[in-house]
């Protein structure tokens, strides 16, 4: 049975990989991925590293975009420790409705972490996904000054 994707027309991340979409968010491109700054700031400096070609879910890359979303997500963790000094790093990443995915782009989520953080061990927006009104850092569509100079802090450490 395969596995049931969101639907969302057009899809976001291939506005941002066509250049279609504002890219102010961009923290790194490589030949095949993308990372971005997560417009839902849940922890400062969440980004996603999303694949270039079209692919929904991880069952449908090849070994060299598995490859090559790992390095992205490596250079990136170096970058976001250098940048924030977090307590750790939490990688996760959605494969269908049912787990929570959103985009129907494959990406993953890459995020430090801190201690007095509320999501525990896990990723707390998933239970607040229905809601309708979300503060502008939590809100994708809304480009702060703080999403802003989160992203070029971490774009500082990524070229060193």
């Amino acid at each position: 049975m395969p596995i049931v994707l969101p639907e969302l027309h057009p899809c976001p991340f291939r506005e941002i990989v066509s250049g279609a979409a504002d890219r102010w968010s961009m923290i790194e491109e490589a030949e095949l991925t993308l990372t971005v700054l997560n417009g839902r700031q849940y922890e400062i400096g969440q980004c996603l590293v999303i694949v270039k070609r079209h692919a929904p879910t991880l069952l449908d890359l090849n070994a060299v975009e598995h490859a090559a979303v790992l390095a992205a997500a490596a250079r990136l963790g170096h970058a976001m420790s250098a940048a924030f000094d977090p307590d750790g790093i939490l990688l996760y990443q959605n494969n269908g409705i049912e787990s929570g995915q959103e985009v129907p782009h494959f990406h993953l989520h890459v995020v430090p972490r801190r201690a007095g953080s509320d999501w525990g061990f896990g990723p707390p927006h998933l239970a607040r996904l229905e809601q309708k009104a979300r503060p502008a850092h939590l809100d994708h569509a809304v480009v702060t000054g703080e999403k802003r100079r989160t992203a070029n802090e971490i774009r500082a450490h990524l070229s060193r």
